[in-house]
C-alpha cells in the first residue's frame, strides 16, 4: 500500500501465494491494535473537548490534531488493511483519486498543527504578558492547516490512474516524482520540524532562565515568590508535553518519507527489502496517530481506567464533568486569575532588581 506519495503498483509485486507470510500477519495484527486504541483515545479526547462551551487555543490545536488521528485510524488504515487484503485497489476509479491524496493531507495536518501548537507555546512563554490569541485565530490556523495542503496535493491526484485493479501514478517524466517527493519532504517535514525545534529551544531557554532567577531572590513575600514558581514550573511541564509530542512526530513519520526517497533517488524499488522496510514504516507511521491521546493526557494525569469507570457510572445528577478528559491547557489549582499572576511576576522583578542593588552597594563598600 502506498502511504504517502506512491501507488501500490509502484513498488509492489501482487504475485505471491496464497496465505499471509509472517511479516504480514504482523502487520496485520498490529493494524488492528493501532485502530483500536487510536479510535478509543482520540474519540475521547473529541468528545471531551467538543463538550467545552469555552476552549483555548491549544485545545483548538489539540482538538484538529485529534480529529486528524481519529480520521487516520477511521479511514486510512482500514482502507490499507482492505487494499492489503485484496491484493490490488478494490475501491474504483473515483477512489482512487481521494484515497491517497487524503492520506498526505492526514499527515501534513498533523504537522501543521504541530507547528501552531509550538508557535503557540512560544508566544505564551516568551511574552506571558501580552493579550491572549483569540479562539478564532485558532480557528483560522486550523483551516490554513486543511487548505495548505489540499492544495499542495492536487498535482499527485491528477496523475493517479486505476489500471489492472492497481491504483498507479502516471508523471509525465520521472523528474516530476522526485520533485513532488522532495517538495514534500521538504514543506511538512523538514521546514516545519526546524522551525518548531527553534521555538521550544528558545522557550525553554526562557523558562530555565526564569526558573534561576527565581532561585536567587530573598525570601520576604515567599507565597508570590513560590506562586510564580509553580506556574513557571507548569510552563516547562506543558512545553515538554508539546516536546514529546513532536519527537514522536519525527521519529514515526521519518522511516515513511526515507522510504520513498529511497525509491525515488536510490533505486530502492529494485530491493527485496523495500516492501519490508515500507511495511513497518508505515506502521511506525500510523503508530503516531494512536499515541498522542496519551502523550496529551499526561497533562492532566490521564488514566484509561478511571475514565471509563467513571463514565460508566450510573448518575442521576446531570453530566460529570472529571468524567472523560482533562486538556485543559494552562490551568490547574493554580488557576487564581491571569490578574494575579501579572501581579506576583511584577512585584518577583521588583525584588529581583532590589536584590541586585543591594549586591552592588555591599560589593562596593
Amino acid at each position: 500500500m502506498p502511504e504517502f506519495y506512491k501507488a501500490s503498483a509502484n513498488s509492489t509485486d501482487n504475485d505471491e501465494a496464497d496465505g499471509f507470510s509472517a511479516i504480514e500477519i504482523i502487520q496485520l495484527v498490529l493494524y488492528f491494535a493501532i485502530i483500536i486504541v487510536g479510535l478509543v483515545g482520540n474519540s475521547m479526547i473529541v468528545v471531551t473537548l467538543l463538550g467545552r462551551q469555552a476552549r483555548r487555543v491549544g485545545e483548538y490545536l489539540i482538538l484538529n490534531l485529534a480529529v486528524t488521528d481519529f480520521a487516520t485510524c477511521a479511514i486510512s488504515i482500514p482502507f490499507d488493511l482492505a487494499e492489503r487484503l485484496s491484493g490490488g485497489f478494490p475501491f474504483g476509479s473515483i477512489l482512487c483519486y481521494m484515497i491517497y491524496p487524503f492520506q498526505t493531507v492526514l499527515m501534513a495536518v498533523s504537522v501543521i498543527t504541530l507547528l501552531s501548537m509550538s508557535l503557540e507555546r512560544h508566544r505564551v512563554v516568551m511574552t506571558p504578558l501580552r493579550p491572549r490569541v483569540l479562539p478564532r485565530t485558532a480557528k483560522l490556523a486550523i483551516g490554513v492547516s486543511w487548505i495548505v495542503p489540499a492544495v499542495v496535493i492536487i498535482p499527485y491526484a491528477l496523475v493517479l490512474r486505476l489500471e489492472e485493479k492497481q491504483c498507479m501514478e502516471k508523471w509525465p517524466e520521472d523528474w516530476y516524482v522526485k520533485v513532488f517527493t522532495l517538495t514534500n519532504f521538504a514543506m511538512f517535514y523538514i521546514v516545519p520540524l526546524t522551525v518548531i525545534a527553534s521555538s521550544y529551544i528558545r522557550a525553554g531557554r526562557k523558562i530555565r532562565r526564569e526558573l534561576d532567577k527565581l532561585e536567587h531572590v530573598v525570601d520576604c513575600h515567599r507565597s508570590q515568590v513560590q506562586y510564580t514558581k509553580k506556574r513557571t514550573l507548569q510552563k516547562m511541564r506543558i512545553t515538554k508535553v508539546f516536546i514529546v509530542a513532536v519527537g514522536a512526530f519525527l521519529i514515526c513519520m521519518l522511516p515513511t518519507h526515507a522510504a520513498w526517497i529511497w525509491h525515488d533517488f536510490g533505486q530502492g524499488w529494485k530491493s527485496k527489502y523495500f516492501q519490508d522496510v515500507l511495511i513497518f514504516s508505515n506502521i511506525l507511521m500510523y503508530a503516531n496517530s494512536a499515541s498522542n491521546p496519551f502523550i496529551f493526557g499526561s497533562l492532566r494525569n490521564f488514566s484509561l481506567s478511571n475514565c471509563l469507570r467513571c463514565c460508566c457510572k450510573d448518575s442521576g445528577e446531570g453530566p460529570r464533568v472529571g468524567c472523560v478528559y482533562e486538556l485543559r491547557i494552562g490551568s490547574s489549582q493554580l488557576h487564581g486569575g491571569r490578574e494575579m499572576a501579572v501581579k506576583g511576576q511584577n512585584h518577583t522583578v521588583a525584588l529581583l532588581k532590589k536584590a541586585n542593588v543591594r549586591r552592588a552597594k555591599s560589593a562596593s563598600v
